[in-house]
């Protein structure tokens, strides 16, 4: 008996060393860090492009049938300084490579969501005419869409300008983010946009139709970390 329990004795000292030891072996090994999550790339159910997380400074647009991207814009801040002293961010884009087709995107520079749609009037009582700014939200701004080169010969106007061949409709923009340090700006954009075009020629060739009667294309365009430039 004395016998076993010498050796149930000598058993216990053995797994206490080596318990032990195995404890002050494991204060000598680093921590290892957990591997950090992968970061979601669904933003808001853009591309990645598009907001940046992949390529900065990405435009996409779909418009209609056709569906683009680009790195190709200039864009550039002016405060209204007479009125609502807004800070409005202007961005003139085009597809790469080429002139057109290209937009004109008016949008606030402040985070949120806001719509307009055509104001219009109508000063013969026979035909409405589209006005340049539109109505509802002061603070959505404008788009203006020019969907290839025809627009130079019809739509030239005597002072030199060249009018877009495709005005917002119904329009809502959403800024998302702005990086103010880095002057970088997320948002989006989407509506319907009317021929403008058609509805000119339909004035000029003593035709006139009404504003609502012209033809219609959706049009959605998201963009991310876009650089502006302020005045």
């Amino acid at each position: 008996m004395k016998k076993y329990a010498k050796i149930f004795g000598l058993l216990f000292v053995i797994v206490c060393i080596a318990s032990m030891v195995f404890s002050a072996c494991r204060k000598d090994i680093p921590e290892v860090e957990p591997e950090p999550v992968p970061p979601d790339t669904t933003y808001n159910g853009y591309n990645n492009d598009s907001v940046g997380l992949e390529i900065t400074d990405s435009i996409t647009v779909v418009f209609g049938d056709s569906h683009w991207k680009t790195l190709s814009y200039t864009s550039r801040i002016e405060r209204d300084t007479t009125t609502n002293h807004f800070e409005w961010v202007y961005i003139d884009a085009h597809y790469p490579g080429a002139e057109y087709p290209r937009f004109e995107l008016k949008i606030l520079n402040e985070l949120g969501e806001h719509t307009g749609w055509v104001s219009v009037s109508s000063p013969t009582g026979v035909y409405t005419i589209p006005g340049n700014s539109l109505a509802g939200d002061i603070k959505c701004g404008n788009l203006k869409y020019y969907s290839n080169d025809s627009v130079m010969l019809v739509l030239h106007m005597p002072d030199g300008t060249v009018r877009a061949n495709w005005w917002a409709d119904t329009l809502k923009t959403q800024v998302l983010n702005y990086n103010a340090r880095e002057s970088r700006l997320t948002g989006r954009c989407s509506g319907v946009m009317f021929d403008y075009m058609q509805w000119f020629l339909a004035q000029k060739n003593g035709t006139p139709i009404n504003v609502a009667a012209a033809r219609k294309k959706p049009i959605a365009i998201s963009f991310g970390g876009l650089q502006v430039v302020a005045d």
